[in-house]
């Protein structure tokens, strides 16, 4: 009856210590992916905030950005129509409406990290004394 019992006992043990394990090794991973995502997020917002900086100067500037951060990469491209990208990645339906079209530019940004991505954009104005002021951010998507 002993020896029952003490090998009931071992095999409760033993099924606990692998869930604790398999608890662990998970908490690991999402910790993981969220510091990489959090990361990912930076990558873009600073990729942005360097393609405001650029209009700034410049605000009918061009040409596309590239740069590192991070440990990632991002690509700041420059319009000055209304381009989002819907999680399909196709143009959302409708254009954003603004009174002085030819003050507004939209920037958006495509950060990478390993194999993920995401994009971010923005609506900037540029008012009657040159400062640049942002009217909206977009939301962030993964971006393949």
């Amino acid at each position: 009856m002993a020896l029952a019992l003490v090998l009931i006992f071992t095999a409760t043990l033993m099924v606990l210590g692998a869930a604790v394990i398999a608890f662990a090794v998970n908490e690991t991973l999402i910790t993981a992916y969220n510091n990489s995502d959090i990361r990912l997020y930076y990558i873009v917002e600073g990729g942005l905030e360097t393609g405001l900086a650029v209009l700034k100067e410049d605000f009918y500037y061009d040409g596309e950005l590239d740069g590192t951060l991070g440990g990632g990469t991002f690509t700041v491209y420059f319009s000055d129509e209304y381009r989002h990208y819907s999680k399909n990645h196709e143009d959302e339906p409708g254009e954003e409406y603004y009174e002085e079209e030819d003050t507004v530019r939209f920037i958006r940004c495509v950060g990478t990290l390993g194999e993920h991505s995401k994009a971010m954009s923005m609506a900037v104005e540029q008012d009657e004394q040159g400062r640049v002021y942002i009217l909206k951010w977009y939301r962030i998507i993964p971006y393949h």
